[in-house]
């Protein structure tokens, strides 16, 4: 088997996420970045076919829609976008999820505050 990694940084999208009720009216500026480490076949490495792979467009779509859905908390944010795309792409094999929020409104001055996940196939396996 061979793997490559999927990277896709700082994809610019507007969200409604947060613990206070603002900032989940007004909403902010996310960005979510991830890597993707993705079971690869002699289709994509040899043939130059997109079926021997995952197609990062798709993989944008499904993070897309996950970021539509208001929640709480990045915490939850992120594996809820993890393991979309774990049940989405069987040839995922593991991730790590970042997504920063732009201007969080926690008393500081901070260009972005974010959070970090990293997630396996196996980690997820039962909830899949």
């Amino acid at each position: 088997m061979n793997s490559a990694t999927i990277h896709i940084e700082r994809l610019a999208l507007r969200g409604n996420h947060g613990v206070l009720p603002q900032e989940r009216t007004v909403g902010a500026m996310f960005y979510v970045s991830l890597q993707a480490e993705v079971e690869i076949g002699d289709a994509a490495l040899v043939e130059d076919k997109l079926s021997g792979t995952v197609s990062y467009a798709d993989i944008i779509d499904a993070v897309r829609e996950e970021m539509a859905v208001p929640c709480c908390l990045l915490e939850h944010l992120c594996y809820r976008v993890g393991k979309r795309l774990l049940k989405d792409f069987p040839s995922i094999l593991s991730l790590c999820i970042r997504i920063d929020k732009e201007n969080p409104p926690c008393g500081v001055s901070a260009k972005e505050i974010g959070v970090s996940l990293r997630m396996t196939r196996m980690d997820c396996v039962e909830s899949l």
